[in-house]
């Protein structure tokens, strides 16, 4: 065998063996039945999410949410507000007690 038909064959054995010809030995299964693709409606991935965001039923942004959410929740009251509280709902100060802490 002269060395250029050695050379074609051994290109031929893997031309053959790394090509993509209907090999069923060496191919992927495929799947049966592939999921139909959502069909275009002409508007682009920004119209499309701004269209969505106008459809939804939910109109406040997420502070608003988050505002009212909290304000909803039943939290215990802290130390500052009770005192607070207790200062506000407190008896009017004394004669005695006016002169004493305006001297203070």
């Amino acid at each position: 065998m002269s060395d250029k038909g050695f050379f074609a064959s051994i290109c031929s054995f893997f031309n053959g063996l790394f090509s993509s010809d209907n090999n069923s030995c060496c191919k992927p299964e495929q799947k049966t039945a592939a999921a139909p693709k959502k069909t275009n409606d002409g508007l682009t991935s920004v119209e499309r999410y701004i269209r969505n965001q106008s459809q939804s039923s939910s109109k406040l942004t997420g502070v608003e949410k988050y505002i009212r959410n909290q304000l909803s929740a039943n939290k215990s009251i802290t130390g500052v507000e009770k005192y607070i509280r207790s200062k506000a709902n407190a008896a009017p100060l004394t004669g005695v007690e006016r002169y004493i802490r305006s001297k203070a």
